[in-house]
């Protein structure tokens, strides 16, 4: 009998070949369950269904997954398929304005757990800003806030790996009134994870062609 459960609101799964990626948001931590695959079925809205009873509840104990399905709903990654072209140059008071944003988000960064950084409030004045109904991606604003952030961040002192940056040029995107996906993904065999961020279909602030690489686990 197929037992229907769902994610603990701190866990997301995903799925590559016959292997079932974990990522507890409260734990901080990505574990592997090999060749979980055979028995577990893990939807993009945190269902997960599960053939073995035994391993439901082996699930339910460890805290992975709950009866209930959570109040909220999840992201859902769009897949990517182009990135956006960054000018060289870029006005000097938006650089400045790009240093001031990503210099306040060093310091929100700072001592935050994971779980506390993608619970992190964007600000109110942030607009939805997405691709046309035909595809068209309006980002000439994007792409003269990305050349700002790119001249800014020699700047930024403790730069930080992929999590860091993201998380900057997010804040300092949303600071200019652009919504921004933040894509977490992972690679196995040997496992390797990253983030970046997305509008639409729509890299931002990252290569088409390392994303594509990673299997997305979880979408704030």
């Amino acid at each position: 009998m197929t037992s229907h459960l769902w994610c603990a609101p701190h866990v997301h799964l995903a799925t590559i070949d016959e292997d079932v990626i974990v990522l507890d948001l409260q734990e901080d931590h990505y574990d592997c369950l090999v060749d979980a695959a055979v028995w577990l079925k893990a939807g993009h809205d945190g269902s997960i269904f599960v053939r073995d009873p035994a391993a439901a509840n082996a699930l339910r104990e460890t805290g992975i997954a709950i009866d209930d399905p959570p109040l909220s709903r999840r992201g859902r990654c769009v897949r990517p398929s182009r990135d956006v072209p960054v000018p060289a140059g870029s006005q000097g008071m938006e650089i400045l304005r790009a240093l001031a944003g990503m210099m306040t988000a060093t310091a929100v960064f700072q001592n935050k757990s994971l779980l506390e950084l993608v619970g992190h409030d964007r600000s109110p004045s942030t607009t939805e800003f997405r691709p046309t109904v035909h595809g068209a991606f309006p980002g000439s604003d994007v792409a003269t806030f990305l050349a700002a952030a790119r001249r800014a961040r020699p700047w930024i002192p403790f730069e930080g790996e992929c999590l860091q940056r993201a998380f900057q040029l997010r804040y300092y995107l949303a600071l200019r009134g652009i919504a921004t996906d933040w894509v977490f993904g992972v690679r196995t065999w040997p496992f390797s994870a990253h983030c970046w961020l997305q509008i639409g279909d729509v890299v931002i602030g990252d290569r088409l062609e390392r994303v594509a690489r990673y299997t997305p686990i979880m979408t704030v």
